[in-house]
Order: structure tokens, then C-alpha cells, then sequence
């Protein structure tokens, strides 16, 4: 089999609280790829982590009375335990707090990002966002708040490092217009060359440890940390082993795809990719900026505002693959979505346990009540545009393909009828079933990389032809 690298980051979410609802989309779009392309026989890395630095966490520990050290403690097996309830197939796991790992990264980062020139030291006042862990200018503001925390920004006025950001202006330029899929969708594309058409300011990289005494040290100015933007991208290398491990860095970066939130779309498209060119790296693949899950009001899910859902709640009461299959069938990446629980349990009753769960069983029973011998074949293809929906990630639109295949087999079934040809013509009804098998097989299979345990279940009762109900009933 093919064994070419592809390798996957997901953004990583805050350590500042337990993790909720909107911390889900990065890293389950980054496990569908990474299944998917394992399928093939690509080399695959799948990267997650939690960042663990930053004014955000700092404050809340602070606020908690307890040390950052022991705060991030506590989270960390919070945030492991989280994906591993969505079954999140991650290769590495980091953690920007780690000092033997990604403090060295992010020190050669700006060590090298130095060397070119493009760090220097000026006084800065400015309207700072906490939640956005950013400087806002006033027209980011909606009546005086920041649009996404809805709470007015600190006036802060302090010496900082700066990165030339506007340096990079006219090499974005150019990287974009020779690179038209850098940026997945287009309307973030549209977004980010707004952004290099109004022109580019320089950014604050770093904070005083007066002020933020929790984070990574400046390389050769003890009394600063590094600004959580510098240091949090560079997670990217570190699961890498940068600049340690060359072999493994050399042979994985960069990475194919980096999957990112829009409200990270700045930072992911035009910093990151201005850092990287400084330190002589080169730029990720494409980065796709996904849609938001929003709450009433239409506001983004954030903890910040306090309008989150607890995702376990979910998982525990209606399980992993009905989640991830809401997630993957309402919120398209291109367009912002709503969670709602009575939607989730209609969902799990009708197009879950009705439409597939019931087709299964029903086969698998009447295989056996009526004696017929299945002949085993290799699943087929749903479609002829699989691979261009999967490589173009419209994983929806994917799922909406297989579906209709399942909802064939089963009028397929009630147009043949095989309780009737059980009387009548036995050889026509084993060609029924035999169909209908050898789809529930193709299905099994074309579901992997989006309901991992629920095509392992299928696969199972496929060959033991051991009937059992994939979505049991709920009990209330």
C-alpha cells in the first residue's frame, strides 16, 4: 500500500475550563481525514493537545485559588478523557506547557524569527480582549464588546515584543493568489485577502511577567513570556519533535492540513504562515476555517459568555457515533450550525436506529429465519464522487450519499418483500437478501472514518450474522 505522509493539526482549545460543545469540530473534522486517509495507506499523524499558557488561564486558576502548575493537572486527563469520548484517533498529544518539548520549539521559533530581523521592543496601548487572547481595534467592537465575549476589552498600555507581521504583507499576497486553495472555504479565503487588502499591523508577541508571570520565557529577557498566539501555533512543530527529532520533522512538515476555527482564521492564515516563512519553514498544505456551532440568540458557544452544552451529557446518554453523526450532518463546515437535544434524539430514533439500525437487524433475522447462504464479497463504492467529497470535505454531503443507499435497501426491501418470495420463489428471494447484504457490507465499510464504532458493530454481526440492535432504544 501507498505509504505517503499526510499529516493533520487541529487547533487546540484552552485549558481555562472543562471542555464544551464547540471544542468538538477541530479535532472530530481532523479524525475523519486522518481514518479516511489511513484507509488508503497514507502515513497519517493526527495531532490534538490543549494549550496551556496564556492570560486566560492564568486568571481562572488564579481565580480558583490554585497554582497554574496544579490547575492544568486537574484538566489535562479532563480534556484526554473528552476525546476519548468522541474517539478521537490523535497520534500526538500536546501540551504547551511542557518545557522539555514545546518550550524549546517555540524559543527556536522566535530565536530564528529574531535572527531575521523581524522582532523588536516598543511601548503599546491598546483595547485587549481576554477571551480572544487578542488586541482589539474599536471598529472589532460591537457597542464598545468584543462580538464573540460580549464583554468589553481591558485598556492596557505596557512594553511588548513585536513581530513584523507587515513584513509578510506583499509574500501573503502573493501566496495567495498563486495558491487559491490555501484557504477552505471560500468565504474564508474572501475574508483572509480582505484582511491583507486593508494592510497589515504588526502583533504583540509577548507580555510582562508583572502582568502574566505563566507562559513561555523570551529567549534572552527573563522579565517577558511569550504572547499566547507565538507560542501556541508553534504546537504544531512541537508534535513533531522541533528542532530536535529533523528525521521525524523533515519527513511529516508540513503538515497537509490544519483544520481551525473561524474565529481563528487571522492568526491560522496570515501570522502563521508570516512566522513560518521567517524561521525559513515552509507553509502548511491548506487550512481549513470551519463554521461555528451557535447557541440561542445566535451568538458562538463559548465559556466566556457561559452558553456552552456539555458534550459527555450528550455522549453518555445517546452515545459516541449518534453525536458525531449530528455534528457531521448539521454542521457543514462552510456554514455555522445549532445543537438541540430534541433534534439529537430524533436523529438517533429515525435516521440512526429506523433507518439503518432497523435495516441491519431485520436482514441479518430474516437471513437466518429463512436459511439463506450469503456469500461473502468485498465492499463496493457508494458513488463515483467519494474521493472528490472526502478530499474536498464535504463530509455531509458524503454522509447524505450513503444514506441514500440505506433508504434504497430498505424500499428495496418492502418493495420485494421477501416474506412473500419465502413462499413462492426461493431463488429470487436469495438474490434479495444477498443484495441487501452486500450493501449493508459496502455501507459498514463507507461509514469508518465517520461512525468508527458503529461500522466495527456492523462488520461484527455482518460475518456472525448474530443480529442485535445497533441504537438501542433510550431509556428516559
Amino acid at each position: 500500500m501507498n505509504k505517503n505522509k499526510f499529516y493533520i493539526v487541529t487547533s487546540i482549545p484552552y485549558a481555562n475550563a472543562k471542555p464544551h460543545l464547540g471544542h468538538t469540530l477541530d479535532v472530530l473534522y481532523g479524525d475523519v481525514l486522518a481514518r479516511y486517509y489511513r484507509s488508503l495507506g497514507y502515513d497519517v499523524i493526527l495531532q490534538a493537545g490543549i494549550d496551556e499558557n496564556g492570560q486566560k488561564l492564568y486568571q481562572k486558576a488564579k481565580e480558583m485559588g490554585a497554582t497554574p502548575e496544579n490547575w492544568i493537572k486537574d484538566l489535562r486527563p479532563v480534556f484526554k478523557d473528552f476525546f476519548e469520548k468522541l474517539n478521537i484517533s490523535y497520534d500526538e498529544f500536546t501540551q504547551t506547557s511542557e518545557k522539555d518539548t514545546h518550550h524549546v520549539a517555540a524559543q527556536e521559533m522566535w530565536e530564528r524569527a529574531n535572527k531575521s530581523g523581524d522582532i523588536y521592543k516598543k511601548k503599546y496601548s491598546g483595547l485587549y480582549c481576554v477571551g480572544c487572547e487578542s488586541f482589539k481595534l474599536k471598529e472589532d467592537l460591537v457597542d464598545g464588546k468584543c462580538p464573540d465575549h460580549q464583554k468589553e476589552p481591558e485598556k492596557i498600555e505596557e512594553e511588548n515584543y513585536f513581530f513584523k507581521l507587515s513584513k509578510y504583507e506583499n509574500f501573503l499576497k502573493e501566496h495567495f493568489k498563486k495558491n487559491l486553495d490555501f484557504v477552505y472555504p471560500k468565504n474564508s479565503y474572501n475574508e483572509a485577502m480582505g484582511m491583507l487588502k486593508t494592510g497589515l499591523s504588526d502583533v504583540s508577541i509577548s507580555r510582562p511577567k508583572t502582568r502574566l508571570p505563566w507562559g513561555v520565557p523570551v529567549p534572552g529577557d527573563e522579565e517577558h513570556v511569550m504572547y499566547v498566539w507565538f507560542d501556541a501555533l508553534t504546537n504544531y512543530l512541537t508534535a513533531l519533535g522541533f528542532p530536535k527529532n529533523k528525521e521525524k520533522f523533515e519527513k511529516y512538515w508540513p503538515a497537509d492540513v490544519e483544520i481551525v476555527g473561524k474565529d481563528n482564521n487571522r492568526w491560522h492564515t496570515l501570522l502563521w504562515p508570516a512566522m513560518l516563512k521567517s524561521a525559513g519553514l515552509k507553509l502548511p498544505k491548506i487550512v481549513i476555517v470551519h463554521s461555528f456551532i451557535i447557541a440561542k440568540g445566535g451568538l458562538k458557544m463559548s465559556k466566556t459568555i457561559g452558553n456552552v452544552v456539555e458534550p459527555i451529557e450528550i455522549i453518555n446518554k445517546y452515545g459516541t457515533d449518534p453525536f458525531r453523526y449530528y455534528l457531521l450532518t448539521r454542521i457543514p463546515m462552510d456554514h455555522d450550525g445549532s445543537f438541540d437535544e430534541e433534534l439529537q434524539k430524533q436523529i438517533y430514533e429515525t435516521e440512526l436506529g429506523n433507518e439503518l439500525g432497523n435495516l441491519l437487524q431485520r436482514t441479518i433475522s430474516m437471513i437466518n429465519k429463512y436459511n439463506i447462504k450469503i456469500s461473502v464479497n468485498k465492499p463496493k463504492t457508494i458513488g463515483d464522487c467519494q474521493k472528490e467529497l472526502m478530499e474536498s470535505f464535504e463530509f455531509s454531503k458524503r454522509l447524505e450519499n450513503i444514506w441514500s443507499v440505506i433508504r434504497d435497501g430498505n424500499r428495496f426491501i418492502e418493495d420485494n418483500k421477501p416474506w412473500e418470495l419465502s413462499k413462492t420463489d426461493l431463488n429470487k428471494l436469495k438474490e434479495v437478501l444477498q443484495e441487501v447484504y452486500d450493501m449493508l457490507v459496502t455501507v459498514a465499510d463507507q461509514l469508518d472514518p465517520f461512525l468508527p464504532d458503529t461500522s466495527d458493530k456492523m462488520k461484527k454481526q455482518l460475518k456472525s450474522l448474530k443480529p442485535e440492535p445497533l441504537f438501542p432504544r433510550i431509556e428516559e
